[in-house]
């Protein structure tokens, strides 16, 4: 899989490999990242499970 990034001045194009590669010459970065991701996941999967109060008024009703 091959990833476009977009830069200040220039578009990179990198697979997965070099990613992976270029994250693991930096822990930090890695870490970051890590926590980056984890984040988004958890706020993507509370959004999902989140309910319009609209919607929890008309399960309220028979």
């Amino acid at each position: 899989m091959k990833y476009i990034i977009q830069l200040e001045k220039c578009i990179v194009i990198l697979t997965s490999q070099e990613i992976n590669t270029l994250l693991q010459k930096d822990a930090e970065i890695f870490k970051m990242a890590l926590n980056r991701g984890k984040h988004f996941l958890r706020s993507r999967t509370q959004r999902e499970g989140e309910v319009n109060p609209f919607e929890r008024e008309q399960w309220k009703k028979p």
